[in-house]
C-alpha cells in the first residue's frame, strides 16, 4: 500500500461513517411531522416542521389553556426563524401576548434551549438583565425547541397565561409538544423560591 492509499482510505472511511450517522439521525424524524418531497428539496432542509404539525401543536395548547381557564397566544417558527403558525385565543387579545410568544420562540431558537433558562439566570443575577436583552434574548419562560427524536424541527413560544398551580406558558407548550410530536426533554428546574427571593 502506498502513502497516498494509507492517507485516503481512513479519510474515506471517516466520511462514510459521518454520512451514515447523519442519515441515521435524519431517519429518526417522523416524515409526517416535517416538510417532505419537492418542498424539502427546494429549501435544502429535510427536518423542517410542517404547517399541519404546527397547527396541531397550537390546537393542543389552546385546549389545555381552556381547561385551565386561561387564554394563550401561540407562535411556532421553523429552524430558519420563519413563522409557520401563529394564533391567539380571543381572551389573549393584548398585543403583548402575541409579541412575547414570538420573542420566546426566537429565544429558544437562539439558544437551542428553553427560554426559562434565561429567566432563571436573570433571577439569580439581576444585573444580567441588560446583557440578556443585548444578546437578543427574551428571558421569560414559554419558549421551547421542538424535538422529534434527536432532531430539532422548530421552536414554540407561548404567551398570555398567568402562572398558577403549576400551570404556565411553558407547561402548556411542553405538554402540547409531548402530545403531538412525542417525548420532549424534561423542563428545566426553577431555582428554590428562597434563593430567588434572596437575590432579588
Amino acid at each position: 500500500m502506498n502513502i497516498k492509499s494509507r492517507f485516503y482510505l481512513p479519510a474515506i472511511a471517516a466520511a462514510a461513517l459521518s454520512f451514515v450517522a447523519a442519515g441515521a439521525i435524519a431517519q429518526q424524524v417522523n416524515p409526517k411531522l416535517v416538510i417532505t418531497g419537492k418542498e424539502a428539496e427546494d429549501i435544502g432542509e429535510s427536518n423542517m416542521i410542517n404547517a399541519a404539525t404546527a397547527e396541531a401543536i397550537s390546537h393542543a395548547c389552546e385546549r389545555m389553556a381552556t381547561e385551565h381557564g386561561q387564554n394563550a397566544a401561540i407562535v411556532i417558527i421553523d429552524t430558519f426563524g420563519n413563522v409557520v403558525h401563529e394564533h391567539r385565543m380571543d381572551g389573549a387579545a393584548r398585543y403583548t401576548a402575541i409579541s412575547t410568544a414570538e420573542l420566546k420562540a426566537k429565544t429558544a431558537r437562539l439558544t437551542r434551549r428553553a427560554s426559562s433558562l434565561r429567566q432563571y439566570n436573570v433571577e439569580r443575577n439581576p444585573n444580567e438583565v441588560a446583557r440578556e436583552f443585548g444578546m437578543g434574548y427574551f428571558p421569560t419562560g414559554g419558549g421551547l425547541p421542538i424535538w422529534a427524536g434527536k432532531q430539532i424541527i422548530g421552536f414554540i413560544g407561548v404567551g398570555g397565561q398567568a402562572p398558577r398551580d403549576g400551570w404556565s406558558d411553558e407547561m402548556c407548550a411542553w405538554q402540547a409538544l409531548n402530545q403531538v410530536v412525542g417525548q420532549q426533554p424534561a423542563l428545566p428546574q426553577a431555582p428554590p423560591r428562597q434563593q430567588r427571593a434572596a437575590q432579588q
